[in-house]
């Protein structure tokens, strides 16, 4: 008795399923595999959908008023004039949502028809997903999705193994490998043994947690446990594996993808939000106007109403024997009259014209060929059109990564080879860096100047000189024909080699080292230039303090094509051709000339020359789609050059890779995208991975074979941050490895500083690209040590404890003193525009975070790329705690972080005394950072550094340092044409000091340490400081965890959010936030599906939210404080009226009018208002983005808004009665007729008030289209046509009022006095406004009008173009590789043949040992040159969170900036390198090798 049976314990604590067994697994009562996203059937649409709406405040109000009009005794309004908007809002809203269902009905009805192949009766059919239940067993062919949960049987691999993809659950698009059981491996697809399997599964109950499985498996009287590497779960992609079959543990709804795929929330906006609250308030307001008109009501009745009852009679309802009695019923009547008389003030027609203009923004969303992707011919798609104005509020983004911010494509970009850069391609004529994008575009190069190379000092690259030194002369201005380059949507830049900083505060770029030699010689003996040692960087970087102040240049184009410079100097003298006006010019300048077409040139070939990728055709295996535009690498590999062939050799071999021949053609098979670009980029300049075994490597080295032993894979994983591979060819045996820079670093052995310190500056370069790199190096092993460190390492691997520890200690020993090969930079290719569009939403006020299922290292390597991180920011804080008492930790020390720079950064008053304490300092920009930051003052006395916590700080004196007058330096700011601020007397005030827009903090964060974080005792520390940070990354985080994100900003912030994606992973996420955004990607449809809105590039997020959204909020804004106006206005002159009618409910207005009022005189201007209104056009919404911030703060309509548009509706209600009601009463017109009766005041007062409604919505109307125009002036027509139709045809009560009234003088002029009352003090305010206190959008159209271009947006807008060249002190690296691979390729269960099948052939390879890289600088006598720049301090930092960002190595640092010896030699030239010429490059010349000798 109480005992449970087995069912009832199995549904309580655990799952069994019983393969192949439908009666067994159906007394459980599991869920089938059938998806159901809709709401509604046919059947209960009309009754659920009606539940629904009258949830509503609104409707519910609606229809208690309705019900009030059916009763005759109180109601002086027909119930038509309710009922009909009642009814058509209902069926407006009913039709929406049912297309809504409909949609998803569609959508489940196409995911539940997939077919997928099940095992039914021994044979194999193919079933709807939807027919798939727990306990069937399924087949998956290569490339298919998984229909469920499946617990894998047999594959078509060796060893049971399978690889799938799981980006569509976490986001991650490399491989995963899955195993089955050994035991299980023998069912191979025989459909008999496969149908005859009877195991029973017994497992954990269905859960969100996509990294844990628990479960056994009983078959054949024995139990095997089960783990999440047997199982395959729903929304995974069988990739690489032709076949496999799986048993079905969880189907449907309790699949892992589902589970973590959250509830449908139903999701309303701000603006609903609060026009509900006003509701409530009107609704009060409206109770009380009738509590006190019925009082009144009662009062007069029982003192004056009483003895006029001959001619008011009561109703026979009245009790007629007592006066109190009587009066108080009047007084009850009277109230719910005029409830019914004045529920105007919230007219149906307000919820009605609310859906109208949300429908018609949907459109304008739908309809945006701006948001249109041809590759793919995909629109914008507004999927909801209930939360338009919500786009114009959005406070926190929260994106994905892969497929979002990415493409999810890998390409091999650029490389570093024993110390010279590859990939850069430079016009050699110009010397000009030439940046390469995607599109084919023409553009015409030329040099702007006649530079002779045998006299560099005395040319510039640039446009011109700075300081206006450099004249043309006539024969410079005569220029050949200018020629074409043909490039992939070339964006020319200038080459950044070294620096020289003017105390003017601007930046002076020299191109190359005589260049540079001989600038700072010709101005070695001014007094004005000055060396200042850096104490942190001890390197020399000369100050030059030109005599003649900053010229301001104007570029301005001749008809003849050519460019000239008009020069404004403030002193008359001019600098000769050899001063530093000729040597350096402002960066920039070039590439908006040349962008802008039509540019001058005095030298070139003039014959046109196409730039066009390299010719691979040579190679047999190349591949058609690999770009690649430097040729001097493939020259450098088919000239036999030594490090080249290494560098791909090691490329070729290094990896996890698995090749086969399909269609015969060689494709590879890779566990990472990154793996993929390298060993393809091998492949292409003729290194091809031909095959492996476990134990060999072959290539194909320029069409020979070459064949190497597979001694060992030292594997990667994310501790070690590098893999390596032991091989053996002939008597020699090399360590070829590959990983992080700080990691291969560390390993290297002495004596090739010089390479290590070049190929760092490459690294810099290539991290300030956002470029994610790798190291290669080598490493010669002798045949006697290899043979006495495998047997240690033999040992360490069969040791029962610490075995992990041993091996580690065996990997750094034989991973040391290695010879440093190059660099590898791979981009992750970015999807189009992303780093501009996330610069501007970061200036429109909205914070960014960033939510993927990446590694840390991929996620902040994007993150560098697209801007969201950048190398100005202070610090980059990591929490990866695995506990709550580490994160805690974590936390308080960034929060102490965080405090220290906000007591010593600019803008405090220590700072702003300290600066501000000499008033005869010059204006300037001074970057301090850490390595490279110092400034002076006039004096000469460095100024003191600020605390260590500061790393990039810039103080901005706005006064002179554009040299426009004072100009703004942000054309964001709130002053943005204002003047510099000056004081009484006309002298400008003390420059401010401000810290740079880009400086701030970003806050990484690891999915565990996310647990923590989101738990009730951390949470507040940790909004707390992700609050203050620019940037917020999380990183390894679940598809919940992202909801769970979303949900506390949600609820702790109050903050408007919105979520965009385009996996399945991304559901949950795109659920929580208030908007949710999908993006048509290549990972389906799940998240478009799921989303508010669809677009198909993250690019058009921007548009989406700064023009749609921005625009569809202020339209709703001015909507609704437009509409509360003129209901106000109309609804409150019965509450004056009934001061002269006893309180009776009696209407001043014509019934018919009241009815028709918001229908058909004033819904169309209104409308018109709501849909076309825009106060600035689309491109200065995207120019400005600070314009968005009053949607931020809720600006536009607010509880005071919505008071003053009440307030004036009073007023124009109180002057509309008042004036005409003075004029008429006791009035007689000319003729003789009595003006003073009650339909000719109703009339009148009608009809002013729809001229006021006219004059009021054209003052209000920014943007005049046609239909505003017709609509406006149509409506004021319509009146009269209607009025009089009304009247004289259907014989209405008011026949003749308005006609009578029209006919005398005394209408005309009450019109024009109370209209010009009413608009006077309107005007006076809004001039009063547009002239103290004008907004930004305000400035915006007064320089619109005036035509005058406000700024050059390249200056605010960071594009991805600017930052090309930029060097960055933090690690590239970013590998998104997993372990595991190297094991299964040794143990050879990841080969199609069996280990045993593999025998490595004797005598393999060639006697003759392969020359490999001898170490850097033995036997080689190294030149020493003294020299300040070269006292190489060992620099030692502390480990800190930022490790894994900042490379801080005992070596000196490198800097292209201040590489400048006292005596004018470049520090390149000084040290010729710790190598011998002959091992270096051919073509690599001994300086720096970014630049380019011309």
């Amino acid at each position: 008795m109480g005992t449970k049976t087995q069912p009832q314990l199995a549904k309580d604590n655990e799952r069994r399923i019983r393969a192949n067994d439908k009666e067994f697994n159906s007394q459980f009562k599991y869920h089938n595999n059938y998806i159901k996203t809709s709401k509604y059937t046919l059947l209960t649409f009309l009754p659920f959908n009606l539940l629904e709406q009258f949830q509503r405040l609104a409707n519910f109000y609606f229809l208690c008023l309705l019900v009030l009009q059916l009763i005759p005794a109180i109601s002086s309004l027909t119930p038509v004039t309710t009922a009909i908007p009642l009814i058509g809002v209902l069926t407006l809203t009913a039709v929406k949502d049912a297309y809504d269902d409909i949609q998803r009905h569609l959508s489940d009805s196409q995911v539940n028809n997939r077919k997928s192949k099940t095992l039914r009766n021994g044979k194999l059919v193919e079933a709807k997903w939807s027919d798939v239940q727990v306990g069937d067993v399924i087949r998956l062919d290569n490339n298919q999705f998984v229909a469920a949960d499946i617990m894998l049987l047999t594959t078509s691999e060796p060893s049971g193994l399978c690889f799938i993809e799981t980006a569509e659950l976490d986001g991650e698009t490399n491989l995963k490998a899955k195993q089955c059981l050994m035991e299980t491996t023998e069912l191979g697809e025989q459909h008999d043994l496969l149908w005859s399997f009877n195991g029973e599964i017994i497992c954990e109950r269905p859960n969100n947690l996509l990294n844990k499985f628990e479960g056994t498996l009983i078959w054949r009287n024995q139990r095997f446990a089960l783990d999440n590497d047997k199982i395959l779960l729903r929304g995974c992609v069988l990739r690489n594996t032709q076949w496999c079959y799986g048993v079905v543990v969880f189907a449907g709804v309790d699949t892992k993808l589902m589970q973590n795929s959250g509830k449908t929330q139903f999701k309303s906006t701000g603006v609903d939000r609060l026009l509900n609250f006003i509701i409530i308030g009107i609704v009060l307001f409206l109770i009380s106007i009738c509590a006190f008109f019925a009082l009144a009501c009662a009062i007069w009745e029982g003192l004056i109403g009483q003895h006029f009852q001959l001619y008011l009679p009561w109703e026979h309802i009245i009790p007629q024997e007592m006066v109190a009695s009587g009066a108080t019923v009047i007084g009850l009547l009277v109230f719910f009259s005029y409830a019914i008389v004045l529920n105007t003030v919230v007219p149906i027609s307000l919820y009605v014209s609310v859906e109208v203009i949300r429908f018609a923004q949907s459109f304008l969303i739908n309809w945006d060929e701006e948001m249109y992707y041809a590759r793919t011919q995909t629109y914008a798609k507004a999927r909801t059109t209930t939360l338009n104005e919500e786009l114009g509020q959005i406070q926190y983004i929260f994106s994905d990564k892969t497929g979002t911010l990415t493409q999810n494509i890998m390409t091999f970009n650029k490389c570093s080879i024993n110390g010279r850069t590859y990939g850069d391609v430079y016009d050699l004529r110009t010397g000009e860096l030439i940046e390469i994008t995607e599109q084919q575009t023409l553009f015409q190069t030329s040099n702007s100047s006649n530079c002779n190379s045998n006299n560099n000092s005395n040319c510039s690259s640039g446009s011109g000189g700075s300081g206006g030194g450099n004249k043309r002369s006539g024969s410079s201005s005569t220029a050949a024909a200018p020629p074409t380059i043909l490039v992939h949507k070339a964006e020319v830049h200038e080459k950044k080699s070294a620096v020289l900083v003017t105390t003017d505060g601007g930046t002076q770029l020299a191109h190359s080292a005589e260049q540079l030699r001989g600038c700072i010689a010709s101005e070695r003996l001014s007094p004005t230039v000055s060396t200042v040692e850096n104490p942190l960087a001890r390197k020399q970087v000369h100050y030059l303090s030109p005599s003649r102040s900053v010229s301001n240049e104007d570029d301005m184009d001749d008809p003849g094509g050519h460019t000239r410079t008009r020069t404004h100097s403030a002193s008359g003298s001019a600098s000769g051709s050899s001063g530093l006006g000729a040597c350096f010019t402002r960066s920039g300048q070039r590439m908006r000339r040349q962008l802008s077409g039509g540019l001058s040139t005095s030298s070139g070939s003039g014959s046109d020359k196409a730039l066009e990728p390299v010719d691979f055709s040579a190679n047999p295996h190349h591949e058609s789609d690999f770009r690649w535009y430097d040729r001097t690498l493939l020259d450098a590999v088919r000239s036999d050059e030594p490090h080249a062939h290494n560098f791909f050799r090691l490329l070729a071999i290094c990896h996890t890779v698995m090749a086969e021949t399909v269609d015969g053609r060689l494709e590879y098979q890779a566990q990472s995208p990154d793996e993929a670009a390298l060993v393809s980029a091998a492949r292409n300049f003729g290194f091809v991975f031909r095959s492996r075994t476990p134990n060999s490597i072959t290539i194909e080295v320029m069409g020979r074979l070459e064949e190497y032993e597979l001694l060992h894979i030292l594997d990667f994983n994310n501790v070690r941050k590098r893999m390596s591979v032991i091989l053996r060819r002939g008597n020699s045996v090399v360590l070829y490895c590959k990983g992080a820079d700080n990691v291969i670093y560390d390993r290297l052995h002495g004596g090739q500083e010089d390479l290590k310190a070049r190929t760092q500056d490459h690294l810099n370069k290539f991290a300030g690209e956002g470029l994610r790199t790798l190291v290669l190096a080598e490493r010669r092993l002798t045949e006697q040590y290899y043979n006495e460190w495998r047997l240690r390492q033999q040992e360490a691997a069969l040791s029962m404890d610490s075995r992990e520890q041993k091996l580690n200690v065996m990997y750094e020993e034989v991973e040391s003193d290695m010879q440093l090969l190059g660099v590898t930079a791979i981009e992750d290719k970015l999807q189009d525009g992303v780093p501009k569009s996330i610069a501007n939403l970061q200036s429109a006020g909205i914070k960014i975070w960033v939510l993927t299922g990446d590694k840390q290292e991929t996620a902040i390597n994007i993150g560098y790329s697209c801007q969201l991180l950048t190398d100005e920011l202070v610090d980059v804080f990591i929490v990866d705690g695995s506990s709550v008492e580490e994160v805690e930790k974590q936390l308080r020390q960034f929060k102490e972080s965080i405090k220290i720079f906000d007591r010593f950064r600019p803008g405090g008053s220590e700072t702003l005394n300290q600066y501000n304490s000499d008033s005869s300092m010059d204006p300037m920009g001074v970057a301090m950072t850490q390595t490279s930051a110092f400034m002076q003052d006039p004096n000469g006395s460095t100024i003191p550094q600020p605390p260590p916590a500061i790393s990039v700080v810039t103080f901005r004196w706005d006064a002179k340092i554009k040299d426009n007058k004072g100009g703004p330096d942000s054309a964001e700011c709130t002053d943005l044409f204002g003047d510099a601020e000056k004081s009484e007397d006309g002298r400008r005030t003390a420059p401010s000091v401000v810290v740079d827009e880009s400086t701030g903090f970003a806050l990484v964060v690891n999915g565990h340490s996310l647990v923590h974080c989101l738990s009730p005792e951390l949470e507040t520390k940790f909004l707390d400081i992700a609050s203050q940070c620019k940037a917020v990354i999380c990183c390894r985080v679940t598809p919940l965890q992202k909801a769970l994100v979303v949900e506390l900003i949600k609820r702790a912030k109050n903050a408007v959010t919105l979520a965009i994606g385009d996996g399945a992973n991304d559901v949950s996420m795109i659920k929580a936030a208030h908007i949710g955004v999908g993006i048509s990607g290549q990972e389906g449809l799940q998240a478009v599906l799921s989303s508010d809105y669809a677009i198909a590039q993250f690019c058009y997020l921007e548009r989406l939210l700064l023009v749609h959204g921005r625009w569809s909020y202020y339209r709703m804004c001015k909507f609704l404080r437009y509409f509360f106006y003129k209901n106000f206005a109309f609804t409150l002159c019965h509450c004056w009226y009934s001061l002269f009618c006893g309180f009776s409910a009696q209407t001043v207005f014509d019934p018919m009018f009241i009815s028709v009022y918001n229908l058909f005189y004033t819904s169309l201007p209104v409308l018109a208002l709501g849909v076309f209104e825009q106060d600035v056009s689309d491109k200065h919404s995207l120019e400005y983005p600070r314009l968005y911030a009053p949607g931020l703060k809720s600006e536009l309509f607010n509880i005071r808004e919505f008071i003053y548009s009440v307030l004036h509706g009073a007023f124009t209600s109180l002057i509309l009665f008042l004036i005409p009601y003075g004029v008429y009463k006791d009035g007689v017109s000319h003729n003789g007729y009595i003006l003073s009766d009650h339909m000719t005041l109703g009339a009148v007062v009608a009809t002013i008030l729809i001229v006021d409604n006219t004059a009021q919505i054209s003052l209000y109307t920014s943007y005049w289209t046609i239909v505003n125009h017709i609509t406006i002036w149509g409506s004021l027509i319509w009146y009269f046509v209607l009025d009089y139709f009304y009247n004289y045809v259907i014989g209405g009560p008011y026949v003749g009022s308005l006609t009578q009234a029209m006919m005398d003088l005394t209408f005309w002029m009450t019109m024009l006095i109370t209209v010009v009352m009413l608009m006077a003090p309107v005007l006076a305010y809004k001039f009063y406004l547009l002239d103290v206190h004008p907004s930004l959008s305000d400035k915006i159209r007064q320089r619109s009008l005036k035509k005058v271009h406000s700024r050059v947006s390249s200056d605010v807008r960071r594009t991805p173009s600017s930052r090309r060249g930029r060097r960055s002190v933090r690690s590239g690296y970013a590998f998104a590789h997993q372990e595991g691979f190297g094991r299964l390729i040794t143990s050879g269960k990841i080969m199609h043949k069996m280990p045993q099948d593999f025998a490595f052939p004797l005598g393999l390879g060639t006697k003759k040992t392969q020359a490999l890289h001898n170490n850097l600088g033995d036997g080689v006598t190294k030149k020493q040159t003294p020299s300040i720049s070269h006292n190489h301090n060992n620099i030692s930092s502390k480990n800190n969170n930022n490790t894994n960002l900042r490379h801080n190595h005992n070596n000196q640092i490198h800097s292209s900036m201040a590489d400048i010896r006292h005596d004018g030699q470049s520090s390149s030239d000084m040290n010729q390198g710790s190598a011998s010429t002959d091992e270096l490059s051919p073509r690599a010349p001994c300086q720096d090798l970014d630049t380019i000798n011309l």
